[in-house]
């Protein structure tokens, strides 16, 4: 299941029943057998039934038909296809409107809000956490190429080099050894131990070149590379300016992909953090550099989306923003920002309506946000 683009989140932006929105997340742990994630989302659901106690009747029936219909959908004991799901819910008895999406990997919690539009956050999340990257691993005469897109991996092209200097995607076995000919004698060892480093060096820039390719054309955020000391430093110089790559100097090119795949995830927080970080550092680096291409803290940032300046947008993915006055002074046309959906939400919409990026920050990256309300923004102008 692909993430939704930024046409299908606006949408979801202007979906505003009557009696609004149940947006649930549900994150799913295969390995618990007891049903821990079930109790998870019952606990989540019960404030969003228990908050509609004083609304008018009809109101109060269609809270609970949702809620019961949202449990029916996950039955105890029973197999559930992917780690996460994301629903959301029209609040009403007959007929209600809801859509439903799984995906391999979980969302970062579970979690139940009822607002008069979907709750997007989750989503948002999950597009920046599971966004497209590359990975590429080198070797001296061989080097395959991936792509990781919401925990799924992808092998693009596998590419060879051969005897004569030129190289091929691979489409059959490899020859085995195929540098180690015999010469007439050491002169003639030499002479051909420096044709084939000569071939490696050309290679190692042919595949980099299609690298850089992919890498634009796909848009990736990140790029993993994984070789040999001596092949991937060349590599990596020949690669150019390719912001977020991070090289493992380990040989696994004739590695089958599933176990490149354990190799991601075990890599894959600590990747996470690291470009969070460096975003953060960033957006800092230009706020006090004077140049005025970025925003600190909500009001600043808002200021910033309502004139459509965001690029990027940060925020801190655990801090509870509720109740924080972040609409004072701003002209701001809507539903009241107290009517269960945080104020995050509001950050979220104009960074959508805008076309900005958007990334929720963890870990040292959102303590680095501490002193500015954890927002931030990188601007266009």
């Amino acid at each position: 299941m692909t993430l939704p683009d930024s046409d299908q989140l606006r949408r979801l932006l202007g979906w505003t029943p009557p009696g609004g929105v149940l947006s649930v997340s549900v994150a799913i742990d295969p390995a618990d057998r007891g049903g821990g994630w079930r109790v998870a989302l019952e606990d989540a659901l019960k404030p969003a039934v228990e908050s509609s106690q004083d609304a008018p009747h009809d109101a109060r029936l269609a809270m609970r038909a949702v809620a019961e219909s949202v449990l029916d959908r996950f039955p105890p004991n029973a197999p559930q296809d992917g780690r996460g799901h994301i629903g959301f819910v029209e609040v009403a008895g007959k007929d209600r409107r809801e859509e439903w999406s799984s995906y391999p990997v979980p969302p970062r919690r579970t979690e139940v809000v009822h607002g008069h539009r979907p709750y997007l956050r989750p989503l948002i999340e999950m597009l920046d956490d599971g966004a497209a990257m590359g990975v590429v691993a080198v070797g001296g005469d061989q080097a395959r190429l991936w792509e990781w897109e919401l925990g799924r991996l992808s092998e693009l092209v596998e590419m060879e080099l051969e005897p004569t200097g030129d190289w091929r995607e691979r489409k059959a076995p490899r020859p085995s050894q195929p540098s180690r000919v015999s010469g007439p004698g050491s002169s003639g060892r030499d002479q051909h131990d420096q044709r084939l480093e000569a071939h490696r060096e050309r290679f190692l820039k042919q595949v980099a070149g299609r690298v850089v390719g992919e890498a634009s054309d796909r848009g990736w955020v990140d790029l993993l590379v994984f070789g040999e000391v001596e092949h991937v430093s060349r590599f990596v110089d020949d690669l150019g300016p390719h912001s977020h790559r991070h090289v493992f100097k380990k040989n696994v090119v004739a590695e089958p992909s599933s176990r490149i795949a354990e190799r991601i995830e075990e890599l894959l927080p600590g990747l996470q953090r690291e470009r969070e970080m460096g975003l953060v550092e960033t957006v800092k680096e230009s706020a006090y550099s004077g140049k005025e291409r970025a925003s600190l803290g909500p009001q600043e940032t808002l200021e910033a989306l309502a004139e459509g300046r965001v690029a990027h947008l940060l925020f801190d993915a655990e801090r509870d923003y509720s109740g924080h006055p972040i609409a004072e002074g701003l002209a701001y046309e809507g539903p009241p920002l107290d009517d269960g959906l945080p104020v995050t939400e509001l950050l979220i919409e104009r960074a959508l309506e805008t076309g900005a990026r958007i990334s929720a920050v963890e870990g040292d990256a959102a303590s680095a946000l501490d002193e500015h309300d954890g927002v931030a923004a990188l601007l266009r102008y």
